[in-house]
């Protein structure tokens, strides 16, 4: 059920020990009979570790992305995810942070980074009329859902028998679901189409093929963490003209492009030209290699030469 925090070339690792990074003292960070280690040493191996330089790209990518794309991506948006894959974990949350070495707060600021990144891949790729099309002819519109989130596949089971034996859905959320701090509460998410990428792949999916408002899935739904959820339709909206969605529909063509390893080397083109706007230069000689293969991407002789 390990749930990696993971989107395309930028693989966040956080280890603790890189909080240290901009130190370089002689302070001592640990003793022994075998000698000690200082700030300085720590640092000077650190950043020559295979962690360490993606650790450094990944500083170096997000602060200037932030820059120049953190304005267009709303905290309320960004809060709002974080809030909707909260809730989807449930009383697993906690492990899932534990499985991937984050905290609260990391976890939520790399949502708040992929979605930065999402929108700098959006405003730099260039999307056809054709792709537009299609992706709108695949769209579903707005879909809202109550959700409960079993322990296991078992309770899922026996959470969608009760119902369709006469109990109500209020009831067996409280009974099966593995987040009951609101005794109130019905699991109900904010409604989300299908460009939305907050709610579990598999949760939206299964919600799409339901028959429609009131329909209760008839199986439990695996979700991509292994978790299982049994799904009830509260709303569909109608789905709007095109124009209207057009905007979502760029941003899930770049984030299904941005997603796609075969995009790794069209992605880095992205993210290189971005840096080399912003005028990147890493002085630390054993950090120079960290960002090559961004700084150099789609760079042709003909124009390096020409600098």
């Amino acid at each position: 059920m390990r749930r990696k925090i993971v989107w395309g070339l930028l693989i966040v690792i956080f280890l603790g020990g890189l909080v240290y990074l901009f130190f370089n003292s002689s302070k001592t960070v640990m003793t022994s009979t075998a000698g000690k280690i200082t700030e300085k040493e720590y640092y000077e191996d650190v950043k020559k570790s295979a962690a360490g330089q993606q650790e450094f790209a990944n500083m170096v990518i997000n602060k200037v992305l932030n820059k120049e794309y953190g304005k267009d991506v709303s905290k309320s948006d960004s809060d709002k995810a974080f809030d909707t894959q909260k809730a989807q974990y449930g009383s697993q949350f906690k492990e899932v942070l534990a499985q991937n070495n984050m905290t609260e707060e990391q976890f939520k600021e790399s949502i708040r980074n992929k979605m930065i990144m999402t929108y700098a891949v959006k405003a730099n790729y260039k999307i056809s009329q054709k792709q537009l099309d299609e992706a709108y002819s695949n769209y579903q519109p707005e879909t809202t859902i109550s959700l409960i989130t079993a322990k296991n596949q078992d309770d899922a089971q026996a959470a969608i028998d009760d119902i369709n034996a006469g109990d109500s859905w209020a009831s067996v959320y409280k009974k099966y679901s593995s987040e009951n701090k609101n005794a109130s509460a019905t699991g109900q998410l904010p409604a989300f189409d299908s460009t939305n990428t907050s709610v579990d792949s598999e949760i939206r999916k299964a919600a799409f093929n339901m028959s429609g408002v009131g329909a209760i899935s008839d199986s439990p739904v695996k979700g991509t963490s292994g978790n299982y959820y049994v799904i009830k339709i509260d709303k569909v909206s109608d789905k709007p003209a095109q124009s209207k969605v057009e905007k979502k529909l760029k941003d899930k063509i770049a984030t299904d492009f941005l997603n796609d390893s075969k995009n790794q080397t069209e992605i880095q083109k992205i993210i290189g030209s971005i840096l080399r706007k912003d005028d990147v230069s890493v002085k630390d000689t054993d950090l120079k290699n960290a960002l090559s293969g961004y700084m150099t991407s789609g760079v042709t002789a003909n124009s390096s030469s020409s600098k």
